[in-house]
């Protein structure tokens, strides 16, 4: 299995994401939507040529909270304002560099899982996971990354920081030193993720959770 590399990232925000309004003044154009029946999650995505940004919301108190979801600690991580939890996710294509457990989502077909970081089991920890899938959005056949971020002349998530409010695990420290992330501390979770531009200029960054552009 080849290296790991980034598929995307996510972030929980408020039911139906109205923080995407700023993507959009930006000129980013929304890829595609889904929800994740049984999981009690649903999502908007802005793909770029190598990976996605992920928008995360609960649609489903119930399911989120019930047994077969709690392990991921996504309702911990939803409410991250008032628990303290991570509300950031990192899904990393190839190999998975660190032990895992396997979460079996209902929405996911019979007989597939998505491996999912020990680590993660402190809702202080982003979610690390391995995502299902193994192409990049520019090879997607299906037409859900349809022109990507063109029209913001932006390419690639050329960069992801991540400033954690706890110590960071060796997990990370792996997917550091794989040249996936970097890694700082601040008194609350962030993360900025450094945009290419398709005309070489330079990158523009995005703040998260609070959605700002530096």
């Amino acid at each position: 299995m080849s290296a790991p590399d980034l598929c995307h990232v996510f972030v929980f925000v408020t039911p139906g994401a109205p923080e995407a309004a700023g993507l959009g003044a930006a000129g980013l154009r929304e890829s595609f939507r889904r929800a994740h029946p049984g999981q009690g999650t649903a999502n908007a995505c802005w793909c770029f040529d190598n990976a996605y940004l992920e928008l995360l919301w609960v649609d489903d108190a119930a399911a989120v909270s019930g047994p077969p979801i709690a392990r991921t600690c996504l309702a911990e991580r939803a409410r991250w304002r008032e628990t303290g939890a991570s509300p950031f996710g990192i899904a990393v294509r190839g190999a998975m560099p660190f032990a895992a457990w396997d979460y079996r989502p209902p929405y996911l077909p019979a007989g597939l899982s998505i491996p999912v970081a020990l680590s993660s089991e402190d809702p202080r920890q982003p979610f690390l996971f391995r995502s299902p899938g193994d192409a990049r959005p520019d090879a997607w056949t299906d037409g859900r990354a349809g022109d990507r971020q063109a029209a913001a002349g932006l390419a690639e998530i050329a960069g992801v920081h991540l400033d954690l409010s706890a110590p960071p695990t060796d997990d990370l420290r792996t997917l550091e030193a794989a040249g996936l992330l970097t890694l700082g501390h601040a008194g609350a979770p962030r993360m900025v993720l450094t945009l290419s531009r398709r005309d070489g200029g330079p990158a523009r960054r995005l703040s998260l959770p609070d959605f700002r552009w530096e």
